[in-house]
């Protein structure tokens, strides 16, 4: 399973870059926040107790901290560090 994951034409890449410690894109960071709080949204919406749409924003809240914390990984980062290991 974890073979196949890592190989996925889809998604692979991302994970792999995650795993090596390179980060996410920032196009994948801004979709994955934009999903996480519709879905919350959405949530709280159609969940009218309100304990629970308070841990919904809190889990919420706790997730975006995270994504955000995470490296951005820019291909050129990549490029220029293969080159400048050439370099020397």
């Amino acid at each position: 399973m974890h073979h196949w994951l890592l190989n996925n034409r889809w998604f692979g890449s991302y994970i792999k870059n995650y795993h090596e410690g390179r980060g996410i894109s920032a196009k994948g960071k801004i979709f994955s926040i934009t999903s996480l709080w519709v879905a919350i949204c959405i949530s709280i919406f159609l969940i009218q107790i309100l304990p629970m749409q308070v841990a919904l924003i809190i889990i919420a809240s706790a997730v975006t901290t995270h994504l955000l914390r995470i490296p951005t990984y820019r291909k050129e980062d990549t490029l220029d560090s293969k080159s400048s290991k050439n370099v020397k």
